[in-house]
């Protein structure tokens, strides 16, 4: 087996590992919120706090989120947020076994992205009330990293 070329000396690897370090925390964090019908007013503390000022400010479909929405962000919850633990350490390690998992992650997330941005920008009812511009600027990334990754993952041996 190689020796791995430390992280540091691989930029794209390190921007991937800062993208799903982020990802890690709003699944396995913020996501619970929705999981268990949390009434986002009513929370005190700090990740429920923004999580609301960001369903109030710009995406009110969390506010009183559809049986559908609250599926997939169950699922992003503990499937796709323990997934990226494992990735960023296959990232950190360089393993070229994280290939194929990298690969049907990066059609999953993309499918169900694109799944939540068509509800928001096609509902006649939510294009009236969200800041569409907001929506997209934060949940772009959760379409972008992925395919990034997918491209990363493109060769049978991403680290060799």
């Amino acid at each position: 087996m190689a020796t791995a070329v430390p992280l540091r000396c691989r930029p794209f690897d390190a921007f991937l590992v800062f993208w799903f370090g982020l990802f890690a925390v709003s699944s396995l964090v913020y996501e619970q919120f929705i999981v268990f019908g949390v009434d986002l007013s009513t929370t005190t503390d700090i990740f429920g706090r923004s999580w609301y000022w960001y369903a109030r400010s710009f995406d009110p479909i969390f506010l009183d989120t559809p049986l559908w929405l609250r599926i997939m962000c169950t699922i992003d919850a503990y499937v796709f947020g323990p997934f990226y633990l494992v990735l960023i350490y296959a990232l950190v390690r360089a393993r070229n076994w994280i290939r194929i998992p990298a690969l049907l992650y990066g059609a999953a997330i993309v499918y169900s992205t694109l799944v939540y941005f068509g509800f928001e920008f096609l509902d006649e009812m939510n294009r009236g009330e969200a800041n569409l511009l907001a929506v997209f600027v934060v949940n772009i990334p959760y379409t972008i990293v992925p395919l990034l990754l997918m491209w990363r993952m493109r060769r049978p041996a991403p680290f060799d």
